[in-house]
């Protein structure tokens, strides 16, 4: 039987029109929706520091999204794969464009409770994690095998971009319009996003989908755990969690605390230092997603791409540590000039990981459980960002910013030797696209064992 017989997807012969259309409009409401909720989280930041003046209690709050996010992703991430994706991802804009709305509405009116904003933040966290999963997963559903890799690369170059672009787009309509106008666009950018979806035609999926639809929540709740028992049982996915842990471990303080305390003390009142170096990350970042992970997987492989790519992103956080060492805090030109060539370095080397990672997990999973193990996987790296915070900090406060720069960047370059000599990880990575189609449910046929599975196991039986 062929892989459009057992999956119920299109074949490996390349996307068609429609796929390409869906895909346009699948990233489209994605990019949309990612610079909505990042100008909503500055316009909710502003918001509440015009009104309650705490820092810590926005803290807080902001913490609590966070939370609700990564926390969704683990317990929610079963939702996509037993109800339709189109509609999922329509209920997730829908309820998003609701929250907004309604703190949108208090904003203009002059009403603020804090209550009513935690509420709001978590459950804008929680829709946030459900559907940033799913719109990774869906691709798999549009595309053809052949495509995957290539539909992977313009969403991590969109998601890039939202990411650089968000905070500009919000920081300049703020000044002007006052938070209030920025929280009423963001909720109508949001509207228009359910609109796009609405047009989708995503394949239903696979029979077994209705069946267990039919047999209660009690069903629906135990799919949760067999997302975590299938990473935990395919050696590559675990194992490449475990990496994954790491370099969020050390990437998510760099950026949040290790670098901006570093200029502020160092560089007081120089606040364009922290703009241009982390703007060049995102700029890295747009690179390695657009032309830089194509052209090395074109020369070198996906799986010496992957490596380069966690080498790249350690050696970058290594190399920004030595050139402060070198310029000192009386040379902020040159701090700025090489921290941002070599942070440029490593946001090009994340998206070279993360997106062949992403595409050998969208193509060797099988369809029933596709959205559980991205959602599963993102999910065990949101765990460590608090704790990579805390260690940074103490770190940072026990031997400065240089030596916490220089080993974070070396732990995740650990990483790069642990995974070249991890043969699991290795020999899918060097698998083509084609060979890699459910290439899990072949290889590791224990880790599905759930009646979401029997179907599609006796297929290819």
């Amino acid at each position: 039987m062929t892989a459009t017989m057992r999956t119920g997807q299109r074949g490996i012969a390349g996307p068609t029109e429609a796929g390409i259309r869906d895909f346009a409009l699948l990233q489209a409401a994605g990019f949309c929706g990612s610079m909505a909720t990042r100008c909503l989280e500055i316009a909710v930041a502003w918001w509440m520091l015009d009104r309650s003046g705490n820092d810590a209690l926005l803290g807080i709050v902001l913490g609590l999204g966070i939370g609700a996010d990564v926390l969704s992703r683990g317990a929610l991430g079963w939702v996509g794969d037993r109800f339709r994706p189109q509609r999922v991802i329509l209920c997730c804009f829908l309820a998003s464009a609701c929250i907004s709305g309604a703190l949108t509405g208090l904003a203009f009116a002059g009403v603020y409770h804090l209550w009513i904003v935690l509420i709001g933040v978590s459950l804008l966290g929680v829709s946030l994690g459900v559907r940033e999963p799913l719109l990774m997963s869906t691709i798999r559903s549009l595309m053809d095998a052949s495509a995957v890799a290539g539909a992977v690369r313009v969403r991590s170059a969109m998601m890039s971009l939202s990411s650089f672009a968000g905070p500009i787009v919000a920081g300049v309509l703020i000044g002007p319009l006052g938070y209030s106008a920025v929280l009423g666009a963001a909720c109508a950018v949001v509207v228009v996003c359910a609109i796009l979806v609405a047009f989708l035609r995503v394949p239903d999926g696979d029979a077994h989908t209705n069946e267990l639809q039919d047999r209660g929540f009690a069903v629906w709740a135990t799919e949760a755990k067999a997302g975590f028992r299938a990473i935990r049982r395919v050696v590559p996915e675990w194992r490449l969690a475990m990496l994954t842990m790491v370099v969020d471990f050390a990437l998510f303080p760099v950026f949040a605390l290790v670098i901006p305390v570093l200029i502020a003390d160092h560089y007081p009142g120089q606040t364009w230092v922290l703009s241009i170096v982390e703007s060049a990350f995102a700029v890295g970042m747009i690179l390695g997603s657009a032309v830089l992970a194509r052209k090395s997987n074109a020369s070198l492989g996906r799986r010496r791409t992957v490596l380069g790519g966690f080498a790249a992103l350690g050696a970058g956080f290594v190399g920004t540590g030595l050139v402060f060492s070198a310029t000192g805090p009386g040379m902020p030109v040159a701090f700025t000039a090489g921290g941002s060539v070599l942070l440029m370095l490593s946001g090009a080397g994340l998206c070279m990981v993360t997106i062949n990672t992403g595409t050998v997990r969208l193509l060797a999973t099988p369809s029933a459980f596709r959205n559980r193990m991205v959602a599963a996987a993102s999910f065990l790296s949101g765990l460590v960002m608090p704790l990579g915070s805390i260690s940074s900090g103490l770190i940072s406060r026990a031997s400065g910013e240089r030596w916490a720069l220089l080993i974070l960047g070396g732990a995740i370059c650990v990483c790069a030797a642990i995974a070249a000599r991890d043969k699991a990880i290795t020999r899918f990575l060097d698998m083509p696209d084609e060979q890699l189609d459910d290439a899990y449910l072949r290889e590791f046929p224990h880790a599905f064992d759930a009646p979401a599975t029997r179907m599609e196991k006796a297929a290819q039986a």
